[in-house]
């Protein structure tokens, strides 16, 4: 039998062994060999994408919005000498600037896109009196090496996500520089982000990793095109109009919007990517960027909209109004510190209320306590519910997106601040909110200057002096058109007043008159300014200017008709709406106040035909057959009066006037019950009211 093997009987197979184990690598190193191998695989791969032309997904796909459809801001044009150009597409004036350059770039030429929204546009004027227009203006002067082409591609109400989208188009023009201001529009539109939302937080992080790999974004391409036969969008975006829709477009002005933490903090990520994503488009195709940090009005604009917080009981509603009234008081007064204290004490009950945080402001600056009062107005700023001007948290993300991509940064608030004696930006500085001076557009213009200087794109010839300077600015100046000055005024007045903020709109209004003599629609806006203010010998004359304009602006009749009335010179009150209504038969308001007029004389027959015209034009408002009501009621028409006083409840149910006339109605037709129920439904809505109860008292006797 043969023996069985062993180890002794085969001397080679130890060594064998041995030198197996010394050759063997260890799982660590086999791990990292691996690792290392598959990523230079992709790398190899991403390399190739890249020289093939592909783009990452993060530049091509916004993953929070879609658009309906995407028209080019430019097309070509071919000029009388045989050239082509690009030009503004005429259809997309509404929004841009007429703009227009060469489509093939020569040798020379340095081309800069200056992209953002209303601000960029160079609002409330144009184009030349614009940062880009200032600054095409000081390149020209300084250095005549190269053909400075600035072109101001500024859309009115562009956020960051359809400037990045814009971004798509104008890199195909061949750009050197991307000049980027954006930030006031985040909030304009609206979006919903639920989708998004509904993806956990890691997975929607490591999605905007991928996102910005050529190969995760060609695996994705074909995926979707399979899945449905053509390109879309990532799942889970909101669909945009192809141009923009305001919030405020479609409403009634800032009452649209509400407190939303969650939609903020949503809009601010996407801030942020879209700031991304426009660098890294610029960058691909080897373009500059200079992000502009945007500067806004602290302290001659109070927020847009204020809203208490949830939960807020009616007695801390009702403590906080009070202080808020004494903290008027005092500070209407001059006793600054006392209103301090109120506004102190209202905050403690209600800290987001954005006006209380303005109102604290405006008492600290009295007080001469500057660092105190400029974190309050940012806090009314970041507090308000129509946050129509950068928040205090969307700027670090400027800082930090331009300091990932190496990227400057102009910082247009601080350089407002440091020209501003108490570093608190104003109307020195700003027409309304975030439109700055055509000083303060050159401002930018001079510092985006300084900056391409010391980056080296521009090298100023000897003739760039002080006094060349000075020369460029008398040249934009004198080019300005007065009477389109005074226009701009006036159309930002009027938006201005349309958002309620009249205080802003009288002064814009008062400065436009200046320049358009001849425009009743300035006169009368700068009229009610001074009927605001109670400064009726000013309004009426202003008024009356806007008459001697144009005879029959309805509008300026029937404010001049209020302002009579205030004086209480009834007669002429009587003449102005009775000429409003000769100019505009329809004119809303007209026929009601003259019917007050003739009613208030006793004049019933008068009164009861204004009314009941007041009826016919506008059959929704509720004081018109409140009084129409109450004049049958003075003429013993006791059914006519009843029809028309609960028509005016069933369109106005808090209206407790017409619920104490309605009880007088009842009353004088014996039905009791009916009265007393009318005078304590009165008085339900307003507890003060003294003839309701007077009435409910008697009424009560009568039913014992």
């Amino acid at each position: 039998m043969a023996a069985p093997p062993n180890d002794q009987a085969r001397p080679g197979v130890e060594k064998v062994t041995a030198a197996n184990r010394r050759r063997s690598l260890p799982v660590r190193k086999k791990v990292l060999f691996s690792f290392i191998v598959t990523a230079a695989f992709f790398v190899a791969v991403e390399l190739l994408l890249a020289a093939l032309g592909v783009r990452p997904l993060s530049s091509s796909e916004d993953p929070f919005v879609g658009f309906t459809s995407r028209s080019p801001l430019f097309e070509e044009v071919q000029t009388s000498d045989g050239q082509t150009r690009l030009r503004t597409v005429e259809t997309k004036l509404q929004w841009f600037n007429r703009q227009e350059f060469p489509f093939k770039k020569e040798k020379n030429d340095y081309r800069i896109f200056c992209l953002g929204g209303s601000t960029t546009y160079g609002r409330p004027y144009n184009d030349g009196t614009s940062f880009c227009g200032w600054l095409r203006e000081y390149l020209k002067a300084a250095d005549s090496k190269h053909d400075w082409q600035v072109i101001n591609a500024g859309g009115i109400s562009y956020a960051s996500y359809r400037v990045a989208s814009l971004m798509d188009e104008l890199i195909e023009y061949e750009p050197d520089l991307f000049i980027i201001y954006s930030g006031h529009n985040e909030f304009l539109e609206r979006r919903t982000y639920s989708q998004m939302m509904a993806t956990p937080r890691a997975l929607r992080e490591t999605a905007a990793i991928l996102s910005r790999s050529r190969v995760y974004s060609s695996v994705h391409s074909l995926l979707s095109d399979s899945g449905s036969g053509q390109s879309q969008s990532s799942s889970g975006t909101y669909v945009l109009p192809e141009e923009v829709d305001a919030i405020l477009d479609g409403s009634v002005g800032p009452d649209d919007y509400q407190r939303d933490d969650e939609q903020r903090s949503q809009t601010i990520q996407h801030y942020r990517f879209n700031l991304a994503r426009m660098i890294e488009l610029a960058q691909s195709v080897g373009a500059r960027v200079i992000l502009v940090n945007p500067a806004a009005n602290e302290r001659h604009m109070s927020p847009f909209k204020s809203q208490h917080k949830d939960g807020l009981k009616p007695e801390d509603v009702t403590r906080w109004k009070k202080l808020i009234a004494q903290a008027t008081t005092h500070q209407e007064s001059g006793e600054f510190e006392e209103a301090l204290i109120s506004l102190d004490q209202a905050i403690v009950i209600d800290p987001l209320y954005a006006d209380t945080h303005f109102q604290r402001g405006e008492v600290l600056f009295e007080l001469n306590r500057y660092s105190e009062a400029k974190q309050a107005f940012q806090r009314a700023m970041d507090e308000d519910v129509c946050p129509l001007r950068i928040l205090s948290e969307m700027r670090p993300v400027i800082t930090e997106v331009a300091s990932q991509h190496d990227v400057p940064v102009v910082d247009f608030q601080e350089l407002l601040e440091s020209k501003t004696k108490t570093g608190i930006i104003g109307d020195e500085w700003f027409l309304d909110h975030v439109h700055p001076t055509i000083e303060g557009y050159r401002e930018l213009g001079l510092s985006l200057f300084d900056e391409l200087q010391s980056q080296g794109i521009v090298a100023p010839e000897s003739q760039w002096t002080d006094a060349a300077r000075q020369q460029v600015n008398a040249k934009v100046i004198e080019g300005i058109d007065e009477r389109a000055h005074g226009v701009a005024l006036r159309n930002l007045g009027k938006v201005l007043s349309w958002a309620r903020k009249y205080e802003e709109a009288g002064r814009l209004a008062q400065l436009a008159t200046t320049k358009l003599s001849d425009d009743a629609e300035v006169h009368c806006m700068a009229g009610y300014d001074f009927e605001r203010k109670g400064q009726l010998d000013l309004a009426k004359k202003s008024y009356q200017k806007a008459i001697q304009v144009r005879p029959n602006y309805a509008q300026a009749h029937y404010n001049l008709g209020h302002v009579h009335r205030k004086s209480e010179e009834w007669e002429l009150a009587a003449q102005s709406y009775q000429r409003a209504i000769d100019s505009d038969p329809h004119y809303p308001g007209a026929h009601y106040n003259l019917g007050l007029l003739y009613q208030k004389a006793n004049r019933l027959d008068l009164a009861a035909e204004c009314f009941e015209t007041s009826t016919s034009v506008n059959e929704k408002h509720p004081g018109s057959w409140e009084q129409l009501g109450n004049v049958r009621l003075n003429q013993g028409r006791i059914d006519e009066a009843l029809r028309h006083l609960e028509l005016a409840i069933q369109l106005e149910p808090n209206l407790a006037s017409a619920h104490n006339s309605l009880g007088i109605a009842f009353a004088q037709r014996g039905q009791m019950q009916k009265a007393v129920a009318s005078f304590e439904r009165a008085l339900t809505i307003s507890p003060q009211f003294d003839a309701a109860t007077q009435n409910l008292e008697r009424a009560r006797q009568m039913l014992k």
